[in-house]
């Protein structure tokens, strides 16, 4: 699922992009936009734009069913597409040098998200535009921070950070009234038992994609609820504990291993061996080549 910036934004310079990640939940783009005209376009996502730098108080006009749109692009403008709706082109008065693109599939709106919000789908988001939405400014710099420096947790941070932000949509920013219904799956703490459930699954399974849903269905718990008691438990969310893990772990086979940074690479679930260096060095303070060469 890598949204469809290629075929909407052909005019568009590619700046950084997940398509390689796995990010199932929701994928993002950044991307120079230039001067003009974006064609008229039907998406099949929910999508979330936003102006990162300066625009030089360019401003854009978008229209859609009647209704037209002009703002400012300052940074932190933030504007909101419905899936499903035909939007006429789209006309930018000048340059802008850092657009985020977040696309929200269908699917992401289902499964656990039903369970507080039935009546809200990715054509149920306002079709609005403009400044001062500091709930979904506060979600969006993290989606950037993981676009521009990738992490061993990638995944499921973003699939923690998607629910947050599908959460968001729906008591702010949808065309139908939130509604919520009554949670199935415990709640409360996660105590030994439960807990030593999960972290046994996530060693067993550092070297593959795992999902947030993953990790609640081992506990028995509520989606929702599995996060925070997780937290509480281990003193930090889900993904910053199994980024140490493949951190720890990539340590283990820089020094007792043979293996490539490459295999390495691959093995801590990141898209690239350069990646891999970078979150490495950020945790450790040496490059893996560094590393392996001092503990051996």
């Amino acid at each position: 699922m890598e949204g469809h910036g290629l075929e909407k934004f052909a005019d568009a310079r590619l700046i950084a992009t997940s398509a390689n990640r796995a990010w199932p939940l929701l994928s993002a783009e950044l991307r120079s936009h230039p001067v003009g005209e974006i064609g008229a376009f039907t998406p099949h996502n929910a999508e979330i734009t936003q102006t990162i730098s300066d625009t030089g108080s360019a401003y854009s006009v978008r229209a859609s069913g009647g209704v037209r749109q002009q703002v400012v692009a300052d940074p932190g403008t933030i504007w909101l597409c419905p899936a499903g709706i035909c939007e006429e082109a789209t006309r930018l008065s000048a340059e802008m040098p850092e657009v985020l693109h977040i696309y929200l599939p269908p699917h992401s709106f289902l499964g656990p998200m039903s369970e507080r919000h039935p009546n809200f789908r990715a054509q149920d988001l306002r079709y609005e535009s403009g400044s001062g939405h500091a709930d979904l400014l506060a979600l969006t710099s993290r989606i950037v921070g993981e676009l521009r420096q990738e992490t061993s947790s990638g995944g499921l941070r973003m699939d923690i950070l998607a629910l947050e932000l599908i959460e968001t949509l729906a008591q702010d920013h949808s065309e139908t009234a939130p509604s919520r219904k009554p949670l199935a799956l415990a709640r409360g703490t996660l105590d030994r038992p439960r807990l030593d459930r999960v972290l046994d699954y996530i060693e067993a399974n550092l070297d593959s994609e795992i999902g947030i849903g993953e990790l609640a269905e081992v506990a028995c718990f509520s989606l929702f609820h599995f996060v925070r008691a997780f937290h509480l438990a281990t003193g930090r969310p889900p993904h910053a504990y199994l980024s140490e893990r493949r951190l720890d772990r990539a340590r283990q086979l820089l020094a007792y291993s043979d293996s490539t940074l490459v295999d390495i690479a691959l093995t801590c679930s990141f898209s690239s061996q350069a990646n891999f260096t970078k979150a490495f060095k950020r945790a450790t303070g040496m490059s893996p080549g560094r590393y392996r060469r001092a503990a051996r």
